[in-house]
């Protein structure tokens, strides 16, 4: 499709990258460039696996080595390189999915109708197993298990997304889910990042933030498509494409942030502060927005050490107890890149990545994508 960039950001599944591709040369409706971003470079395994034909399906690729295995980080890298290609559409997708619906790509970014309109993003559904998260562990089993569980009296009472609207999103960043159709799509206020497509005429270095990138570079970042989603809505429509549907087969763990109990706790809590932060950006919060967190973090953490009481595993007691830390931790203190990471400087290192990528551009067409990254590293 002409002025479609589609990236993919990466990280240690040259494998199941693999097997996307080929679904990707299947479909309908295939961009006119495809960006991936690998956050393990060192390894060649993607490059290696690009010499082969799952991108030949594709008119233009763009390799690009990342310095991070960072996913915010790496989803502003593949907006810059689209920039660079002069994109009317930027689609991502993350590199587990699988896509058996010809048709996917080409109802996801339908409604966005080229450079300009009023819908600013797009987003659609995501098909997992039944096990879902309980092949990558107790922790996430039991998340998924809570999730689907009757509302309890502390949910009732303190659940920050408890009067919400389908496809609304609350102050501490829980998602409603959309009203359900057969076709078309409806408005919502949030994009899931393993999914989504955006207007470049409605995305800016505004929309991604330095903040993100540290929070996810510690494996915090939980929410941070959510982010995304909260800076773009300010110049756009968010919606919700119901035709389009996308396979997540959980063939291999998440690799965006940490699935050790206590670390996830801590991450899933201290991840809300920024979300909370950025509720109504540009605008600040409201003194709302701020006691519904607040009611949020106490509901949420007097939830996680009722159950760990009532049926005491180890990693519940772990993840009650990260979570309550981190519920600690963003109250008194806002996620800041100058204090979670202040040894990177982030726009250095995209500037960097760049730069890399188009000597790659400029090398020998006759030698593979391989042996380019090979010369570089």
């Amino acid at each position: 499709m002409q002025g479609l960039c589609l990236c993919i950001p990466t990280y240690r599944r040259a494998h199941l990258l693999k097997l996307l591709l080929e679904d990707l040369a299947r479909q309908r409706c295939r961009p006119e460039t495809l960006i991936i971003v690998d956050g393990d470079p060192e390894s060649n395994e993607v490059a290696q696996m690009m010499d082969g034909t799952a991108t030949q399906a594709v008119p233009r690729v763009r390799y690009v080595a990342s310095s991070h295995a960072n996913l915010a980080y790496q989803r502003y890298i593949g907006w810059r390189v689209a920039q660079e290609e002069k994109a009317e559409i930027l689609a991502y997708l993350d590199d587990d999915l699988r896509i058996d619906q010809a048709e996917a790509v080409a109802e996801l970014v339908a409604p966005l109708g080229g450079t300009e309109g009023s819908v600013a993003g797009c987003t659609a559904r995501i098909v997992y197993p039944e096990d879902r998260e309980g092949q990558y562990g107790k922790v996430l089993a039991d998340r998924t298990a809570q999730a689907k569980a009757k509302q309890s009296v502390l949910v009732r009472w303190f659940g920050s997304s408890r009067k919400g609207v389908p496809g609304s999103l609350s102050p501490a960043g829980h998602r409603c889910p959309p009203e359900t159709a057969p076709s078309g799509h409806t408005r919502v206020q949030w994009l899931r990042g393993g999914v989504m497509a955006c207007r470049m005429g409605a995305l800016s270095e505004d929309c991604f933030s330095h903040d993100l990138f540290a929070l996810s570079e510690l494996g915090y970042g939980h929410g941070e498509d959510t982010l995304l989603a909260l800076r773009l809505a300010a110049k756009g429509e968010l919606v919700f494409v119901h035709s389009a549907t996308f396979l997540h087969p959980c063939a291999d763990a998440p690799k965006a942030y940490a699935t050790r109990a206590r670390k996830m706790g801590f991450g899933v809590a201290y991840s809300r502060r920024l979300l909370n932060d950025n509720y109504r950006w540009p605008e600040n919060p409201r003194i709302s927005d701020r006691i519904a967190l607040l009611k949020s973090y106490l509901g949420t953490a007097l939830l996680q050490w009722v159950r760990t009481l009532k049926a005491p595993k180890a990693h519940r007691f772990a993840y009650a107890w990260g979570y309550t830390l981190g519920a600690m931790k963003g109250i008194i203190s806002p996620a800041r890149a100058s204090r979670l990471t202040p040894g990177i400087n982030w726009a250095a290192d995209a500037e960097m990545a760049l730069r890399e990528s188009k000597k790659t551009e400029r090398m020998s067409k006759s030698e593979s994508v391989s042996e380019m990254i090979g010369a570089l590293n």
